[in-house]
Parts: structure tokens; C-alpha cells; sequence
């Protein structure tokens, strides 16, 4: 169901793009353009088709007639349905206006594209940038991708050259728009560099993104095209369609994801960058003399490209001063685990740091001790001491670190069991509840380790 409703909410993203593109195409061109009532047979049947599966997954129906029941329900009851309602009701209107007045047209063709954004994470958010972002972007996309397919018809027809002119000036407003948008959305839903690379959310982003840097320099190779070129326009006008309608299916489904900023993020890498270590003086030194050089080294570069003779040498030299440099950089590179961004489900209630006590006592009091300064009954016989949890360095490390290592255990470097994990006899909400029993008994969390524990 969710991959027929997923389906579903792309191809009527795409007829609706096509449908709205097309209107402002016809406008630009001053003619009629053919296929545009095979487009609003498109609509209806997506739409309704959209509809029926959006329903059957709210209402969990299986069936058709419970389906058709539950359609109508949700039309009636649902603010989808309603939203569903307005937009039936805009694309009817603009199909009555599109003979009689085709400028009319694109008022309530455009007021329906804005209400697609509505069913997506962001329009439930509190941030009225973010809205206006979304709904933006939307329009953007709609007129600038869904109309290529009919720019691509109009280069057929006499006034072909003054339609493209058109195009290209709306096509740059739009790519400024998708821009600034873009970003927008990204800086509030992608959950930072972390979310980018360790949700689903930030992949299908980053799908989207590489997809649009091809947009775009298919777009500027076209401008080129207008100019020297010109019958090599409809080839690329084509290729960028295409591209555009896989964008639009990305984004489909990216607004049907649930946002990185509000899920927990897997590291991918067994490393992250720490300044920690800059805390000290000699380090501090060591790491600007190594930044110094790297920074030569790029200005090494720069020179071998604006010298003919002899370049070999500036890319030599800089070679040899990143091979040096770079080492005296190790210690900023820590390890990490998959967990490292996690955050705790729970909201550190007198419940849960109870729960976490007892789960603490019966698991963790024999190496930590019951008050957990490392002095614990099995302490003496173990060969590395066990940490004292109320010190302040239970703070240097974030929620995810600390339930991985309650999860999996801990090892020395020469890989032998420092501590064992739980996994396999404590469960995920009690792990987290041993996290938030250790912060709550630890004195300097009110004061230096609230900061660092949030992030």
C-alpha cells in the first residue's frame, strides 16, 4: 500500500506540474497548444486514483467497496479531504477558464499546486518561512519543470524563438526560487550535515539535489543552444523534461518522508571530527601549523594552473607539503559509533529515571558501584577501572555513544571486553532509562553537561 500510494502522489505531482506548465507555456507561445485535454483526463484519473489509496491507508481499508466508503468519509471528515475537495474544485475551475480566458487560468491553476504542499511534513510545522518555502518551491517546480514538455511542442510553431525567449526568463526566476526554497527546507528539515548522511530523508535529498545541479546545467546548455544552435534545442529540451520528471518523483517521495530533523540519524562512519583536543595549548599550535600548510598547498595549486612551464613543480611542492601536514592532523579524528546522534525517546520523567535505577542496580552496580564512582564490589578484579559516572566527563559523550555502549559493550584497544553489552537482556526504552538515571545523578549535568548532552 505504501508503495502504490507513494506511486500514486508522484504521477499526480507530475500531471498536475504539466498540467500548470502547460497553461503558462500556452500564455508565452499565444497559441493553442494540442494534448492539453488528454491532460485533464490525466488529472481526474490520478487524482481520483490518489484519492482511493490515501483513503484506504488513513481508514485501513483493503477492499474496493471499503475503499469507495472510505473516500468518501474522508472527504467528509478529513482535512485531506478537504484540502482534496479545493483542489478538485481549482483544476475544475481552471479547466472551464482555459478556452475563454488563459491568463485566468493560471490563478486557480496556481492556488492548487500551492495546495499539494499541504498533505507534506512541513506544512504541520509552526515556521511560517518554512510554509512560504514549501509553497514556493512547489509553484517553482511546477512551472519550470512542467512546462518543458510543452516548451518542447511550442519550438514547432512559428513564434517558436520569442516562446524560448519567454521560457528562459521564467526558467531563471524559478531556478532562483528553487534555490532559496530549497535551502530553506533543507536547513529545517534535513537535521544538518548528520541528517544528510544518516537518514532516508537526507538521502533522497541529496538524490534530489544532484538532480537538480543536472537541471540546471542542462538548462544553461540550452541558453547556449538558443544561440548557436538552435536545432540542437529540442534534443536537450527533451533530456531536461525527462530529468525534471524524475526530480519531481524524488520530491514525491521526499514529502512523504519523514523529515531527518525529527528522526534518529545512523552514522555512517566509524570516525567523526572532535576539537576537543584543542582545549590544549601544544595541540592548538600543531593544528594551525598544519592548517598553514594545507592552505599552501592549495595556493601551490592555484599557481600550477595559471603557469604553463614548469607546473610540475607547484603541484610537487604541494603534494609534499599536504603529505606532512595532513598527520599532524590525526587527532582531531575520533571514533564514532552508528548511534552517535541518537537522542533519547524519553522525557527523563521520575518514572523513568526510577526504572533506570533499578535496571543500574542490578546490571550496573557490581562494576560501577551503587553511588557509581567506579568502586563497585567487582572493581578490584577487573583490568582496566571501571568509570566514574558522576564525574564531569559523562557529559563529553552524547546519548547515542552512551546507549551504544550500554547496547554493545565496550572494548579495549587490544580488543578485549572492558565492559560487556545488554542488548540481549535489557530492553531499548530500560537502556534509555539507565541514560537518564546516570544524568540525573550526576552533579555537574544542571550546570557544564545540559549544552553538550542535547547535541
Amino acid at each position: 500500500m505504501e508503495l502504490a500510494l507513494a506511486a500514486a502522489r508522484s504521477a499526480l505531482l507530475l500531471v498536475e506540474a504539466l498540467v500548470f506548465g502547460t497553461l503558462i507555456v500556452r500564455v508565452l507561445a499565444g497559441d493553442r497548444l494540442h494534448g492539453l485535454r488528454l491532460a485533464w483526463g490525466a488529472l481526474a484519473v490520478f487524482g481520483g486514483l490518489w484519492m482511493l489509496l490515501q483513503s484506504a491507508e488513513i481508514a485501513e481499508a483493503n477492499t474496493a467497496s471499503t475503499m469507495l466508503f472510505a473516500a468518501f468519509d474522508v472527504l467528509r471528515e478529513t482535512w485531506v479531504g478537504h484540502v482534496a475537495l479545493m483542489r478538485a474544485g481549482l483544476w475544475l475551475l481552471a479547466a472551464g477558464l482555459s478556452r475563454s480566458a488563459p491568463v485566468l487560468t493560471l490563478l486557480p491553476a496556481a492556488a492548487a499546486m500551492a495546495l499539494h504542499a499541504a498533505a507534506g511534513h512541513a506544512m504541520a510545522s509552526d515556521d511560517t518561512a518554512l510554509k512560504l518555502a514549501v509553497l514556493g518551491h512547489v509553484l517553482a517546480a511546477g512551472a519550470w519543470i512542467g512546462g518543458l514538455p510543452a516548451l518542447w511542442f511550442a519550438l514547432d510553431q512559428p513564434n517558436a524563438a520569442k516562446t524560448v525567449r519567454w521560457f528562459a526568463w521564467m526558467g531563471l526566476a524559478c531556478v532562483l526560487i528553487l534555490a532559496v526554497t530549497a535551502t530553506v527546507q533543507a536547513l529545517a528539515l534535513a537535521g544538518g550535515f548528520p541528517g544528510l548522511v544518516g537518514t532516508e530523508y537526507g538521502h533522497l535529498l541529496l538524490v534530489k539535489l544532484l538532480l537538480f545541479a543536472g537541471l540546471i546545467g542542462l538548462a544553461l546548455r540550452n541558453q547556449f543552444a538558443l544561440h548557436t544552435r538552435p536545432s540542437g534545442l529540442r534534443r536537450s529540451v527533451l533530456i531536461e523534461a525527462c530529468l525534471g520528471g524524475l526530480t519531481l518523483i524524488v520530491a514525491s517521495v521526499l514529502s512523504g518522508t519523514q523529515p531527518g530533523a525529527h528522526t534518529q540519524v545512523d552514522w555512517p562512519f566509524p570516525w567523526r571530527i572532535s576539537l576537543g583536543a584543542l582545549a590544549d595549548e601544544d595541540l592548538r599550535r600543531e593544528a594551525l601549523g598544519a592548517i598553514m600548510a594545507l592552505a599552501g598547498a592549495c595556493a601551490l595549486v592555484v599557481v600550477a594552473t595559471a603557469i604553463a612551464r614548469f607546473r610540475w613543480a607547484p603541484i610537487v611542492a604541494a603534494a609534499a607539503l599536504a603529505w606532512f601536514a595532513v598527520p599532524h592532523l590525526d587527532f582531531l579524528v575520533v571514533p564514532a559509533e552508528p548511534t552517535l546522534f541518537w537522542q533519547s525517546p524519553l522525557d527523563a520523567t521520575p518514572r523513568t529515571i526510577a526504572a533506570g535505577g533499578v535496571a543500574y542496580a542490578a546490571h550496573c552496580a557490581g562494576c560501577h558501584g551503587a553511588s557509581g564512582q567506579g568502586d563497585g564490589p567487582r572493581a578490584a578484579s577487573l583490568s582496566i577501572p571501571p568509570a566514574d559516572l558522576t564525574a564531569a566527563h559523562l557529559w563529553d559523550h552524547t546519548d547515542g555513544t552512551l546507549f551504544w555502549w550500554i547496547s554493545e559493550g565496550m572494548r579495549a584497544p587490544d580488543g578485549a571486553v572492558v565492559m560487556p553489552g545488554f542488548a540481549d537482556r535489557l530492553d531499548a526504552p530500560t537502556r534509555w532509562a539507565v541514560i537518564d538515571f546516570l544524568h540525573a545523578n550526576n552533579p555537574y549535568g544542571a550546570a557544564e553537561g545540559v549544552a553538550s548532552h542535547h547535541h
